[in-house]
């Protein structure tokens, strides 16, 4: 009687077992979906730049002599602020000799005209001779030509003059100055540094293989300072220049800062200050693109759980391309099929197999 009633017992707890252990091989696994999606994947290239001004410039003597005023370094100027005088008084005496030159000539003209008029008049009743005539005309003529040298001469000492005061190009501030007043310089000595405060471009250099992906007009985010408190603005591609350099194997990149409109607002930048600049390297394809959490990698591969309509698991091989952030970029292997929209597991996937029930927990 003892033994049948083990034997009873024994045969439920298996029947209970097998049945407990046969709800939870059928039961459906809990996942959390999101939908594949497709677009362009867009990475970030951190390069360094510097700020320059886009008109810089130079400012060299304009004429030979003695330096009268020479800006001060600092000084903010506006277009057509004088920079550089130089003494004028050698070229004022030059001009004054060069007229005094240019009146002689013109009274040895007069008499030139007036004497080949009367040579001209005795020639016609051979009271002259030709060739004292012809050396008449001929002295005429070379008056002429002295006149035509005098008043040339008599421009280029009113240029020198006008050139002996250099005046600012373009708006900006004189951040050095090579020469001080009173020394005599020449034509090409160079006096000051005229730098452009108002349009700033920043030059950065970028590895050759991200030719392809900037081109002009592009904006690029910037920004320096502390990383508490960045200054941050944006600036536009104005020049891409595809020449190489040979060692670095990187292209320069010109950009044009933009600017504040509100004055209490506007942040100031230094010519020559270091900024770092995020150039934007977006895919020229398509891709599909899904979660980094879809992705399941084995021995054999790397494979996305792809559920249906009627949520069941399918397993989609897949090749894995570039990512950002959370997103990457997936192909899938030839013969299986993955298209926007199709629904991908992103969690609770680990142990899922084709044709599996699952259910849909978001």
């Amino acid at each position: 009687m003892l033994v049948s009633q083990y034997k009873r017992a024994l045969v439920t707890v298996l029947v209970t077992c097998a049945v407990t252990l046969s709800q939870q091989v059928y039961a459906a696994q809990p996942v959390a979906v999101e939908p594949v999606s497709q677009g362009q994947l867009t990475s970030q290239l951190a390069v360094n730049g510097t700020l320059h001004g886009k008109r810089d410039m130079v400012i060299t003597a304009g004429v030979s002599g003695r330096l009268h005023y020479v800006a001060e370094p600092g000084l903010e100027v506006t277009k057509g602020d004088v920079l550089v005088r130089m003494d004028t008084l050698p070229l004022e005496l030059e001009k004054a000799r060069q007229q005094e030159m240019l009146k002689r000539a013109r009274v040895n003209l007069r008499f030139q005209k007036q004497e080949l008029t009367r040579l001209m008049a005795l020639a016609k009743t051979s009271s002259a001779a030709a060739s004292q005539v012809d050396k008449v005309q001929n002295a005429h003529d070379l008056v002429l030509s002295d006149i035509a040298l005098a008043e040339v001469e008599l421009r280029v000492i009113e240029d020198k003059l006008d050139r002996a005061t250099v005046t600012a190009p373009f708006s900006g501030i004189v951040s050095k100055r090579y020469h001080r007043a009173g020394r005599d310089v020449s034509r090409a000595d160079e006096l000051l540094n005229l730098v452009d405060i108002h349009q700033l471009e920043a030059r950065l250099y970028v590895p050759v293989k991200y030719l392809s992906y900037v081109r002009s007009g592009q904006q690029l985010p910037i920004s320096a300072g502390n990383l508490d408190a960045p200054q941050t603005t944006i600036a536009r591609v104005s020049a891409v220049i595809p020449a190489t350099d040979p060692r670095s194997q990187t292209f320069e990149v010109r950009a044009m800062l933009e600017q504040a409109d509100d004055p209490a607002h506007k942040q100031h930048w230094a010519v020559g200050q270091l900024v770092d600049v995020s150039v934007p390297l977006a895919a020229s394809e398509q891709a599909l693109l899904v979660n980094r959490d879809a992705l399941i990698l084995r021995k054999q591969g790397i494979h996305v759980v792809k559920i249906d309509a009627s949520n069941t698991a399918t397993q989609i091989p897949v090749t894995v391309g570039k990512g950002q952030g959370q997103l990457v970029a997936i192909t899938p292997k030839p013969s299986h099929q993955l298209i926007a929209g199709d629904r991908v597991a992103v969690r609770g996937a680990e142990r899922l197999t084709d044709g599996q029930e699952v259910e849909v927990q978001n």
